[in-house]
């Protein structure tokens, strides 16, 4: 993908998957992160435009002032990034992400939970039209029937998403 109309998109990398005191934790999250961390380098240097989805809502974990609700720490954020805040699971709606999509065509996705916030997120930028690459061990849900099945269910419905692994997609 030529970097200059790529964005890497990344939904919901955010404390309370890591904490194990949160409702919302995911298993297996650490080596994720540093798969993560290792695709954020790789996007930087073919300039991609980088953008963290940051899920909200109004009270407990996920508001804006809890410090659970913020991106993982490990991830460095800089000026150039964009960060979109939602407070529902799409990251269109009520948010300027579709400004921020101006002039990019290719859109690589990871994040979590991937029944929801990141399948939502294909879907809608499925039928935008762009070129859409899912980083399939970048994504996380609950439990590993529900992640087969929502990546085997876009597989079906969307066979134009390339659905691959991130060794495959940097190679």
């Amino acid at each position: 993908m030529p970097q200059s109309n790529t964005a890497l998109v990344l939904i919901g990398l955010q404390e309370l998957r890591r904490d194990r005191k949160s409702d919302y934790y995911l298993r297996n999250m650490e080596p994720l992160i540093e798969r993560a961390l290792y695709l954020v380098d790789y996007a930087r240097e073919m300039g991609y435009k980088i953008i963290f989805i940051r899920h909200l809502e109004k009270e407990g974990e996920f508001s804006k002032d809890s410090n659970l609700s913020q991106i993982i720490s490990d991830f460095e954020i800089q000026e150039t990034d964009t960060i979109i805040e939602k407070y529902t699971i799409s990251s269109f709606l009520h948010t300027n992400l579709e400004q921020e999509l101006e002039g990019i065509e290719n859109l690589v996705v990871a994040g979590m939970p991937t029944n929801l916030c990141v399948r939502m997120f294909v879907e809608e930028a499925y039928d935008r039209a762009f070129n859409i690459a899912l980083i399939e061990d970048l994504c996380q849900t609950y439990n590993d029937k529900l992640q087969d099945f929502t990546l085997d269910d876009l597989n079906e419905s969307r066979p134009d998403i390339d659905i691959i692994r991130l060794e495959k997609f940097i190679d």
